[in-house]
C-alpha cells in the first residue's frame, strides 16, 4: 500500500470552507478514483494535514496530474471547482510525503 501526506496552513477564517472542500475531494476520489480512504487532522499549533491511502503509488499517479497545478480533464466540472477552492484556502503547503507502507497494526 502507499500514502501521502499533505501539509500546509490555511488563511485565516476560510477552515469551514477548506474542510468542506476538503470532504468533497477525498469522498470524490474514495469513490471515483480508488482512493482507499484519507483523514484530516489540525495540530495545535495550527497546521492542517491530510493523510490519504492508496492501493498503490501507481493508482495515486493515476488519479491526480503530473503537473500539480494542473486538473485532470477527466474530473467533472464540480471537482474543478473544489479542488481550485481547497488550494485557494492554503496560505502556506509544504511539500507532499509520499510513503510506502510496509507494516500496520490496525484496531
Amino acid at each position: 500500500m502507499f500514502a501521502v501526506i499533505y501539509r500546509g496552513f490555511i488563511k485565516a477564517g476560510l477552515e469551514d470552507s477548506y474542510q468542506d472542500y476538503w470532504k468533497k475531494v477525498a469522498t470524490y476520489f474514495v469513490q471515483k478514483r480508488g482512493a482507499l480512504g484519507s483523514t484530516l487532522h489540525k495540530t495545535k499549533e495550527g497546521m492542517w494535514v491530510a493523510y490519504s491511502r492508496w492501493p498503490d503509488a501507481a493508482t495515486r499517479a493515476a488519479a491526480w496530474p503530473a503537473n500539480d497545478e494542473a486538473i485532470n480533464p477527466e474530473f467533472p466540472a464540480d471537482m474543478h471547482e473544489a479542488i481550485r477552492g481547497l488550494k485557494s484556502c492554503l496560505e502556506t503547503q509544504l511539500p507532499e510525503i509520499c510513503m510506502e507502507i510496509t507494516t500496520e497494526v490496525l484496531r
